[in-house]
């Protein structure tokens, strides 16, 4: 008698063992299911800002070392009446600025592979627990692949004069990989090279342009 209730009580102890541990699974599970939205979005998010930095100041660094000019990049042709014909960009001297914005955004980016993100706990609860409490760490990867373009764009200055602003567009498309799930967001900043103030009349096949 006493061997069978003592088998009984293992059986039940293992039964009640095997549903603790089900119960605690779904309990994780649930959990991740609810925290993981946030905790993707607080890592995308500070994968972004760092993205916008390294752009920042990469770009103002390649600027500020390139000595530009108008006149480098631009070539303005009139005619005989000095009305403006054409307004050619210099190619090479583009492309000179795309590459060097190119490698220097990279390698900024390169430097910060890895974000450091630190959540809040209090802020996984949200309402008036949100930013209070220890904070959860996480390491998110982060690869980038960057394009950069010229666009030239043109408005009124005045009487009969028009601006001429060279624009470069980086753009930067950010990879992260956040609890075994990747996601990629798309970040677009626009930098003045060059500008001009072009005194007399602009030809508007040129103005609808703006490329």
């Amino acid at each position: 008698m006493r061997y069978g209730r003592k088998s009984l009580i293992k059986r039940k102890l293992a039964v009640f063992a095997v549903f603790l541990f089900i119960a605690f699974a779904l309990l994780f599970a649930a959990a991740d299911w609810m925290v993981r939205p946030m905790i993707q979005a607080y890592g995308n998010n500070q994968a972004a800002t760092a993205a916008t930095r390294a752009v920042n100041d990469a770009v103002e660094k390649v600027l500020s070392e390139i000595s530009i000019d108008y006149e480098k990049l631009a070539q303005v042709t009139r005619g005989e009446n000095g009305k403006i014909v054409s307004i050619h960009t210099n190619t090479a001297s583009i492309n000179i600025i795309k590459s060097a914005v190119s490698k220097a955004v990279l390698q900024e980016l390169d430097n910060q592979k890895y974000q450091k993100v630190e959540i809040p706990i209090g802020s996984l609860a949200g309402g008036l627990l949100t930013g209070r409490g220890p904070a959860i760490r996480i390491k998110v990867p982060m690869n980038s692949t960057v394009e950069t373009d010229i666009e030239n764009k043109f408005e009124g200055a005045g009487i009969n004069q028009t601006k001429h602003e060279i624009t470069l567009k980086v753009r930067v498309t950010i990879y992260t990989v956040i609890q075994g799930e990747s996601s990629a967001n798309e970040i677009t900043t626009g930098f003045t090279v060059a500008e001009h103030i072009l005194v007399g009349e602009v030809p508007s096949w040129l103005l609808k342009s703006e490329s």
